[in-house]
């Protein structure tokens, strides 16, 4: 209710801006004598003042009638009529207020010809003013649809780019487990039970907290390493004697926000490509420091490493880890994966430092 009533007090005192200085500067009527000159200012400001209750019936129209769907032709005409018509209803109400504060010369005409004598003089200018106003007006609706459409396809891009990450967090689903699924039906083969059945308790608590993440793009760095050595815990279990973990984690990091399972491919990346194929195994290193404004995340291991010309391999963990870095923090990020000098691989992942007041879902 005051939304509109505001929006009215503002056209009055819009309109009052010309209604006032018309009043004030006007020099016509003067042969009228002192007598009239007190309502003289009434008499002009009421003419202007007037407009403010026209305008909403202005802007109805342009709601009511658009160009898109009527057409310009019809929507002239529907112009055409109203500003008649308004000229007709405005000159006809001063004819009224004439008999009160209008000049003594109208005031002895009838309240016909009074009006016909306004509508011959005021025509021409009240038609220029319904022509501005409907001009500002379409100008008003047009900035407000314009800056609908922006916010409208800013909000379709946020939900296309949630879409891809969602997207893009589901792939690792199937690739992790086809992996894990595929170790544990070789343990089977081999004939090592016990083993399998303990990879699969592990994997089915993996599962859970995969799902308790579900539709969270990031989450502390405390919850994400949990989830990693349960991950590790399993490759222990496939390679007993030839797997070592190291965790080297800066305490002021844990709360830090992180996306959701973005270290599992790089350690399975580590465990896979580095320590499987080697024959005396090695360790995975995993660290986690603050450097500056961002956060720095190092998953190293003692394998064999990259062959040549392979470095920053390209498989479907890495390539997902890339594109979900792109979306969550373009151009404020460094992910890299290359050999190291003294042997192994590192895959370095550098993002932006947000505490847990900042939550992506």
């Amino acid at each position: 209710m005051l939304a509109p009533l505001r929006r009215f007090a503002g056209l009055v005192l819009l309109w009052s801006i010309p209604g006032v200085a018309v009043g004030l500067q006007s020099k016509a009527w003067e042969q009228e004598g002192a007598a009239w000159g007190t309502n003289r200012f009434l008499w002009f400001y009421s003419g202007w003042v007037l407009w403010a209750f026209l305008t909403p019936l202005v802007a109805w129209l342009l709601r009511r009638f658009p160009v898109e769907r009527y057409g310009l032709l019809r929507v002239g005409v529907v112009h055409v009529l109203a500003c008649t018509s308004l000229v007709f209803f405005q000159e006809g109400l001063l004819a009224l207020l004439s008999r009160v504060i209008g000049p003594f010369s109208m005031r002895k005409l009838t309240y016909g010809a009074a009006a016909l004598d306004l509508v011959t003089k005021s025509a021409f200018l009240d038609t220029m003013v319904y022509v501005m106003s409907a001009g500002v007006l379409l100008a008003i609706d047009l900035r407000r649809r314009l800056r609908a459409q922006e916010l409208t396809g800013a909000r379709l891009q946020a939900e296309l780019a949630k879409a891809e990450l969602d997207a893009l967090r589901v792939q690792l689903h199937p690739h992790f487990l086809f992996n894990t699924l595929n170790a544990i039906s070789m343990l089977v083969r081999k004939g090592e039970g016990d083993t399998a059945v303990r990879m699969i308790a592990g994997l089915s608590d993996l599962l859970r907290l995969a799902l308790a993440t579900a539709g969270q793009q990031e989450v502390p760095l405390r919850q994400e390493l949990d989830f990693l050595e349960r991950y590790l815990s399993l490759q222990q279990i496939r390679f007993p004697d030839r797997l070592q973990i190291q965790m080297r984690i800066d305490p002021d990091t844990l709360e830090a926000r992180v996306p959701s399972l973005v270290l599992q491919p790089l350690a399975e990346n580590a465990v896979r490509h580095g320590i499987a194929p080697s024959i005396a195994g090695g360790s995975v290193e995993v660290a986690a420091v603050r450097e500056g404004e961002q956060l720095v995340l190092r998953v190293r291991d003692t394998g064999v490493g990259l062959s040549p010309g392979s470095e920053s391999p390209g498989g479907v963990g890495l390539r997902n880890v890339r594109a979900r870095l792109q979306h969550l923090y373009p151009g404020q990020h460094r992910f890299r994966v290359s050999n190291r000098l003294e042997g192994g691989v590192e895959s370095l992942l550098a993002i932006p430092f947000r505490g847990p007041e900042v939550v992506r879902a």
